[in-house]
């Protein structure tokens, strides 16, 4: 299994290199699909500028074909198709809870297990890297991070990998979110919890683990 979980994506070239490598093949030369459906769900108040720089990076660094897989808009089986036709997935973020509700509502979870077993390299950026990790499972963390309550989640990530990550750790929009928040309400939690930057990325190939950049590490 091969897996990238990054804050915002392709935002220098040594993750973009990096992802090359883990594929196995040039960037120039590598056919992405991309799963964008997270972003649907947030607030026509919210500016989704974020959504067009991002998918402008795919396309600055990736010189193959460059595929969306509309979750809703395809069967099952053409969607299946399509991520297993592909070099990378790359998964993009958006409302936290989205694509696991998502992936529940068309019966789809399976359909990513299968890529992820393939050894085709999955991306995610933010929610969609969440995605992919293992559920967080300390209550302080959801009951003042996202006002909810931790047991009251029933569409819970992939947990593809034991771990996870808190993306845009200390990004100025997310201020309040500071390095004690997590210390307190990420003490107890039984895995391994990874704070990137917007400029880091966790790379996973069949059970080794590695970064560009330096991240700060919550949990046990």
């Amino acid at each position: 299994m091969k897996l990238v979980l990054a804050s915002q994506g392709f935002m220098n070239d040594k993750i973009a290199n990096e992802v090359s490598k883990l594929v196995g093949k040039p960037l120039e030369n590598i056919n992405v699909a991309i799963i964008n459906e997270a972003y649907v769900v947030l607030g026509g108040d919210k500016s989704k500028r974020w959504l067009i720089n991002e998918l402008s990076r795919i396309e600055k660094y990736i010189g193959g074909r460059i595929d969306f897989v509309n979750l809703r808009a395809h069967s099952k089986e053409e969607i299946r198709k399509r991520l297993l036709d592909s070099d990378l997935v790359y998964i993009v973020g958006g409302k936290q809870f989205a694509l696991p509700s998502l992936l529940k509502e068309l019966n789809l979870t399976d359909v990513i297990e299968e890529v992820a077993k393939k050894d085709i390299v999955i991306m995610g950026t933010s929610a969609g890297a969440n995605l992919l990790g293992k559920h967080i499972e300390s209550k302080d963390f959801w009951r003042e991070r996202y006002d909810v309550e931790e047991e009251n989640i029933e569409n819970k990530t992939l947990g593809l990998i034991d771990i996870n990550i808190i993306p845009h750790y200390l990004r100025k929009d997310r201020s309040d979110w500071t390095e004690e928040f997590y210390e307190r309400t990420l003490k107890d939690n039984p895995f391994k919890v990874y704070a990137l930057t917007d400029d880091e990325a966790l790379f996973y190939d069949n059970g080794k683990m590695y970064f560009v950049g330096s991240p700060r590490i919550f949990g046990k």
